[in-house]
């Protein structure tokens, strides 16, 4: 699984992991501790969305737009930066 902080570059979300296999991103919304688990997301969109300089643009558009998504429980909590590689 490939996960991102979004730091302060998105207004929306604090945190995004990727599954490939099953085409699955995850993004917890900022101040909700709320995860979304949105199906058939391609690998090149996770890139272009962690690459972007406006992601919340990405995430609305491109994501919340166009892709089937569920509630995850418990949510995921973003991964200090200093274990990400």
């Amino acid at each position: 699984m490939q996960h991102h902080n979004f730091d302060s570059s998105s207004e929306l979300v604090t945190f995004a992991a990727y599954e490939a296999n099953q085409r699955l991103l995850y993004l917890t919304f900022t101040g909700q501790t709320t995860t979304i688990a949105y199906q058939n997301v391609s690998p090149e969109l996770f890139e272009e969305l962690v690459r972007s300089p406006y992601p919340d643009v990405c995430i609305r558009f491109k994501i919340q737009a166009q892709h089937s998504f569920r509630r995850v429980e418990p949510s995921f909590e973003p991964i200090p930066s200093t274990l990400i590689k």
